[in-house]
C-alpha cells in the first residue's frame, strides 16, 4: 500500500517526525564544555590507537553570492571578495595550522581517503584562491592517497572551464545543488537556475572527468507539489546524474528569519503533502533504473554508493548516504562537525565572530563536542542501520556489542509492536525488519532507540 493511501497513520505519526539523525546523539545532547583543549586530546588519544583508519577532511566556505531561502547552512551573503580572502588566509588557514600543529606534536599520521568542500559556496573561490587552499592541504594531506576529492557546486557560478580546472586541481567528484526544477519554485525559494544551464554544463568532456555526480534535492518546498516534482524529476532522469539525495526541507524561522520568505505567496506543503512528493520522486527514479541507497538517497547501479550499500559499508550521515570508506571527519571551517569512530563528535562555532575570536587567540575554534559512553555507541549503531538499511539483525548487534538485544532493549521493543501492528515493521525472533510502507517512517522508528528523546513513545 502507498504512504499517501494511509492517511490516519500519516496523521498518527507526523508529529514525532523530531531529527533526522544525521548524527546520534543528535547536537543538540553534545556539550559547550567540549573545548579546545579536551579536542586536542581527542585527537591525540584517539588517532593513535585507529592508525589504519580512513579519514574524511571536511572544509566549510561560509559565503556565498546569493540567498537562498530554503538554506541552513552557515554562510555569509556578500559581494565583498575581500571577506572571503580574509577568512581564508587569515583564519582558515591558521586553523588548518593548529590542527597539524597537534597532529606533529603527537607524531600523528593521518590516513585521509577523502576530501570534502561544502558551504556557504566553495564555488565561490577565484582561481588563485582555490590553487591556495589546495597547495596549503598538500602539506599535510598525500593526495595519491584520496579517493574521492568532492566539491559542491553552485551550477550559476561555474561554467565547464571552472569544472576542468577542479580536475587539475584534483577535484573527481561533483556535487550539484539542485533543489528543484520548476521555474515557480525556483522563484519561491530566490535559486533560478534552469535544466539547460546544468545540461550545458554536464559536457561529454566533463562526464568523462567526473565519473560520480550527485545532485541535491529538497522535498517540502514552497509550490512544489506532485506534478512539479513528476517534471523536475524528468529532466533530473534526462540529465542523469550517477547519485542523488532527495533530502526534506527543514522549516526553521526561528533560527532564519528569513525563510519565512518563502511563504509570501504560497505555505508549505504540508507533511502528507510532502509525503506524496517523496513518494512520486522516489517511484519515478527506481522506475528508471536508480536504487534506493539509505532513506532518501539513489544511485545508479555499480555507481560506487550502489555497490557500498550491496555490501553493507555505506552510512547514512549529514553528506547524505555515503559510501562509508571514510567515517572518521577531520572538519575546519566555521560550523564545521567531525567525528572519531563511535567515540567523539566535535563541531566549531556557527558565528563568525566567534570562529575568529578563538582562532585569534590561538584556540581551536570548539562549539560543542562529546564523549560517546557505550550505550551511546551501541545506539548509534542501531539509527545508522535503521536509517540506512531499513533493519536490524539482533546476532549481529549481540556479536558486535556483547549484549543481549531483546533484553537490553526490552522496553524499545515494546514499543515497536505499535508500530508491526500498523503494518510498518515487521519483528522476527532474531531481526527487525522495516516494511515498504515503514521506510518512509523510519525516523520516527529510529526515534525509539534515542534515549535522549523526552516523547512518550508509548503514547503514540
Amino acid at each position: 500500500m502507498s504512504v499517501t493511501e494511509n492517511i490516519k497513520l500519516l496523521k498518527k505519526y507526523h508529529q514525532n517526525l523530531v531529527f533526522d539523525y544525521t548524527e546520534y546523539p543528535t547536537k543538540a545532547i553534545w556539550s559547550e564544555k567540549f573545548s579546545s583543549e579536551d579536542y586536542k586530546k581527542a585527537i591525540s588519544e584517539w588517532f593513535p590507537k585507529n592508525k589504519a583508519s580512513p579519514v574524511l577532511f571536511y572544509l566549510h566556505t561560509p559565503f556565498c553570492e546569493q540567498l537562498c531561502y530554503f538554506c541552513l547552512c552557515s554562510k555569509e551573503i556578500t559581494k565583498d571578495y575581500d571577506k572571503v580572502k580574509d577568512y581564508l588566509y587569515n583564519y582558515l588557514f591558521k586553523e588548518i595550522d593548529m590542527l597539524e600543529e597537534v597532529l606533529v606534536k603527537n607524531k600523528i599520521e593521518l590516513n585521509f581517503k577523502e576530501i570534502y568542500f561544502g558551504g556557504g559556496s566553495p564555488t565561490y573561490y577565484k582561481d588563485e584562491e582555490f590553487v591556495a587552499l589546495i597547495d596549503r592541504l598538500k602539506k599535510f594531506i598525500n593526495f595519491k592517497n584520496i579517493d574521492d576529492f568532492t566539491v559542491e557546486i553552485d551550477p550559476r557560478r561555474v561554467d565547464p572551464s571552472k569544472l576542468i580546472f577542479y580536475k587539475q586541481n584534483s577535484v573527481n567528484r561533483l556535487s550539484f545543488g539542485i533543489q528543484d526544477f520548476d521555474h515557480k519554485v525556483q522563484e519561491e525559494i530566490n535559486r533560478v537556475q534552469t535544466p539547460e544551464l546544468v545540461d550545458k554544463l554536464l559536457t561529454p568532456e566533463i562526464r568523462k572527468l567526473f565519473p560520480t555526480i550527485n545532485f541535491d534535492l529538497l522535498i517540502g518546498l514552497p509550490s512544489q507539489n506532485v506534478k512539479s516534482i513528476d517534471k523536475t524529476i524528468d529532466e533530473v532522469i534526462k540529465l542523469k546524474p550517477s547519485q542523488i539525495q532527495t533530502m526534506y526541507m527543514h522549516y526553521k524561522p526561528q533560527t532564519r528569519k528569513y525563510m519565512v520568505r518563502m511563504l509570501r505567496n504560497n505555505p508549505l506543503p504540508d507533511f502528507f503533502d510532502r509525503k506524496a512528493i517523496f513518494d512520486k520522486a522516489s517511484k519515478k527514479l527506481l522506475s528508471a533504473g536508480y536504487n534506493r541507497a539509505g532513506f532518501e538517497s539513489y544511485a545508479l547501479p555499480n555507481d560506487p554508493l550502489d555497490k557500498s550499500m550491496k555490501e553493507k559499508k555505506a552510512v547514512y550521515n549529514s553528506l547524505g548516504t555515503q559510501k562509508g570508506e571514510a567515517i572518521n571527519f577531520l572538519a575546519v571551517g566555521s560550523s564545521a562537525h567531525g567525528c572519531f569512530g563511535d567515540d567523539y563528535y566535535v563541531q566549531n562555532y556557527y558565528e563568525q565572530n566567534l570562529y575568529r575570536e578563538a582562532i585569534s587567540k590561538g584556540n581551536l575554534p570548539i562549539y560543542r563536542g562529546m564523549k560517546l559512553g557505550d550505550d551511546d555507541k551501541i545506539r548509534r549503531n542501531i539509527v545508522r542501520d535503521i536509517r540506512t538499511y531499513f533493519n536490524l539483525n539482533f546476532k549481529e548487534l549481540n556479536e558486535k556489542h556483547k549484549i543481549n538485544f531483546k533484553e537490553y532493549f526490552k522496553k524499545e521493543l515494546s514499543f515497536l509492536k505499535e508500530f508491526e501492528d500498523d503494518g510498518l515493521v515487521n519483528l522476527k525472533d532474531d531481526y527487525l525488519q522495516l516494511t515498504e510502507l515503514g521506510e518512509h517512517f523510519s525516523p520516527q522508528i529510529a526515534c525509539v532507540f534515542d534515549a535522549y528523546n523526552k516523547i512518550e513513545l508509548n503514547k503514540i
